[in-house]
């Protein structure tokens, strides 16, 4: 019986160790995603982590969206783009991406033009301009359409009474 016991510590133990490691579920520990060890260095020191990138690190800018998360946040060449609460973008391909300006080809629609283009958005090319700081974050502030395709002149109107072409940034809370 004795050697039938050590043969289960034996077998189990490599499954309680890597269990511990995982964690609770079998996921990253708690408080979100893991991060590599930093490296050991010659002399046998732990190098420091490297520092976590936050969205305002470096000239990066960013557009606030809240297409697909109603909570929002800084993103960079986005799919789809909730620009204000009246107009929205969807299937962008963007052809840049810089601190002062960002360009896309893809579909427009908004509230200012229903029916018309609930079915059938508009294909357009818009630019996104701008960029202050809010916060600590570098954010495009404009959009222009600036190729606008099969839109209208009196849907490109309604447009621009609806949000003046000004982009949603995040607010204080």
């Amino acid at each position: 019986m004795r050697t039938t016991s050590a043969a289960v510590i034996a077998l189990l133990s490599p499954l309680v160790l890597v269990a511990g490691c995982a964690g609770a579920e079998g996921g990253p520990p708690a408080g979100g995603t893991s991060r590599p060890s930093p490296p050991e260095q010659e002399d046998g020191e732990t190098a420091s982590a490297p520092p976590e990138e936050s969205p305002s690190s470096g000239s990066e800018v960013f557009v606030y969206n809240t297409y697909g998360d109603e909570a929002g946040g800084p993103t960079r060449e986005p799919a789809g783009l909730t620009a204000s609460e009246f107009t929205s973008f969807t299937g962008l391909t963007w052809r840049s991406w810089s601190a002062d300006s960002a360009e896309a080809r893809g579909r427009l629609t908004g509230s200012w033009c229903l029916p018309d283009c609930q079915d059938r958005p508009y294909e357009v090319v818009v630019e996104l301009k701008d960029p202050q700081d809010v916060e600590g974050t570098e954010y495009f502030t404009t959009y222009e359409v600036t190729d606008s395709g099969d839109l209208p002149d009196d849907m490109r109107e309604r447009m621009t009474e609806a949000d003046q072409g000004r982009l949603m940034l995040p607010t204080s809370q």
